[in-house]
Formats: structure tokens, C-alpha cells, sequence
């Protein structure tokens, strides 16, 4: 399949009219070992785990809950990508309800 110049020009005018962050839940996942990833805050505190899973011939995607005890996790679903595993895993972070209603997470704490 070829596109022509033009539809570059307008692919790269949409994306401008559209901006976007940079910054994506990927980039909170740390690779501890092969195949498991620790999704991590700005203060490095873990939030989540992702681990690579393979069932037959398919690959796929665990995100479970953050917690020191493997039995106090609870999961977030299975996905086809490590991204989508990502997003979901952040999704659910940003809204437990510990967060508060602060964007950072400090809503109705005291000092």
C-alpha cells in the first residue's frame, strides 16, 4: 500500500489541530525480570504489576493491584498489549479512592 505525499502533509496538520501529551503510562513500567513489569509513581511507590503470559500460541498481558502479599492483589484484567495493560493498571491507580481529589494525590491530607 503507498500514500501519497499529501496524505502526510494532512496526517501531520491533524495531529497538530489534536495535541497530545508525551507522556504515557508505559513509560511508568520498570522491567524487574523478563516478562514482569512494576508500574511506579513519581515517588518510584509501586501501583501495579504486569506480567507477560502466554496460553498456546497466544500472548498476552496480567495487570494485577500493587500489594506486598501476592494474595491482597487484585486484578485488573487481561489485555492483548503491554500498552493497553499499561493504561488500564494507571486508570485504575488514578481513581482509588485513597488518592483523594488532589491531581498529585493529596486531597484531604494533613501535614
Amino acid at each position: 500500500m503507498q500514500h501519497s505525499r499529501q496524505d502526510a502533509f494532512d496526517t501531520a496538520a491533524r495531529r497538530a489541530l489534536e495535541p497530545r501529551s508525551s507522556w504515557h503510562p508505559l513509560l511508568a513500567a520498570r522491567e524487574t525480570e523478563a516478562g514482569v513489569w512494576y508500574l511506579v509513581d513519581s515517588a518510584e511507590k509501586c501501583y501495579g504489576i504486569i506480567r507477560m503470559l502466554r496460553r498456546g500460541g497466544e500472548l498476552g498481558y496480567r495487570a494485577v493491584t500493587w500489594a506486598p502479599k501476592s494474595e491482597d492483589r487484585q486484578l485488573i484484567g487481561y489485555y492483548r498489549s503491554l500498552r493497553a495493560a499499561c493504561e488500564a493498571t494507571h486508570r485504575r491507580h488514578v481513581q482509588s479512592p485513597g488518592r483523594g481529589s488532589h491531581p498529585n494525590g493529596l486531597g484531604g491530607r494533613r501535614g
